[in-house]
């Protein structure tokens, strides 16, 4: 397909600290083995269209950036303005969007659309955006999505691998490998949810709960501690208690569901090391970490409960160009 250029980044999920993170507390994410793929080509004249295959979806702008069509593309414009900001004189494109990744399920799908839509735009301009800049761009798009994003996502999409996150500071990269001869499953309720709204109900509760929950988040950035030392001493057990502890404490503040409660007890009783929700909760997914003797057990029993179950690759690279693969 002459003239395409395509782009492509990961998935991600928590491994602890969702919503603490956003009163200051650390968290640990990590990039996954599904990734969304963007191509772009040029077009002679606008408006610029934009297609996804998996929603079915379908919008068109004009060159100051007006969306027309799907309201899921409405982090477009922000992309463009960015762009243009630092200095890309853009042309009018035609984007063709392909995704492993479950729309609102808390796996980062929004910023990994971002952040390959601008690399592959800037790719197609002849100068791709290197991952500092790419994440500044993508945690822009990331405010018209969320709300007040805490910058996990775009962080972790672009520069791939492991991050420790605390907002306000630079990420601190880190190598994370699961223990050996355990892998990572995740399990999908089947049911949406709008982050904002579970953000605001968790900070709701926990100020209606200070100080006690205070400790809350103290907790859980001791947490963050243990799960260093327990991925650097390859400690599945250790691992999975603090993958059960750390779905209880965002449980506490209201962030779970039955639906997630169901697939993190059936993980639990399949043979689960450890399980918890990722991300935002209210809906989406949960993670369980199985020993690779009991992972068909496990992957079995949440596919009774569950519409969308995979094991995945962990600590994958950020986005990338594909070269050759347009």
């Amino acid at each position: 397909m002459s003239g395409w250029v395509a782009a492509s980044a990961p998935a991600k999920v928590i491994l602890v600290g969702e919503h603490f993170v956003v009163k200051g507390s650390r968290a640990i994410a990590a990039s996954i083995g599904l990734r969304v793929r963007v191509k772009v080509r040029p077009l002679n004249s606008w408006p610029a269209r934009i297609l996804s295959l998996p929603l079915n979806a379908e919008a068109r702008l004009n060159r100051e950036g007006y969306l027309k069509g799907s309201e899921v593309f409405k982090q477009v414009p922000v992309i463009l303005s960015e762009l243009r900001k630092r200095g890309f004189d853009l042309e009018p494109f035609e984007a063709f969007i392909e995704s492993e990744i479950p729309p609102a399920a808390g796996l980062g799908s929004s910023a990994a659309t971002s952040a390959a839509l601008a690399l592959a735009l800037t790719a197609l301009h002849g100068d791709p955006l290197g991952p500092e800049e790419l994440s500044k761009v993508t945690y822009q798009a990331e405010k018209v999505v969320h709300g007040k994003p805490s910058g996990i996502d775009n962080t972790i999409v672009t520069f791939g691998g492991g991050v420790i996150y605390r907002r306000g500071e630079e990420p601190l990269r880190v190598d994370i490998k699961l223990p050996p001869g355990t892998s990572l499953v995740i399990a999908h309720t089947g049911k949406g949810r709008i982050t904002g709204e579970i953000v605001a109900l968790v900070l709701e509760n926990a100020e209606a709960l200070w100080p006690a929950a205070y400790l809350l988040y103290e907790a859980s950035d001791k947490l963050v501690d243990i799960v260093l030392d327990a991925l650097s001493r390859r400690d599945a057990h250790l691992l999975g208690r603090a993958f059960n502890l750390a779905h209880g404490m965002v449980s506490a503040l209201g962030a779970s569901t039955i639906e997630i409660d169901v697939l993190v007890h059936k993980a639990r009783l399949a043979g689960a090391l450890g399980a918890k929700l990722t991300g935002a909760g209210g809906g989406g997914c949960i993670i369980a970490l199985a020993e690779d003797s009991k992972l068909d057990r496990v992957v079995e029993e949440l596919r009774l409960h569950s519409p969308w179950v995979r094991s995945v690759e962990i600590g994958v690279e950020g986005a990338v160009v594909e070269e050759g693969k347009a």
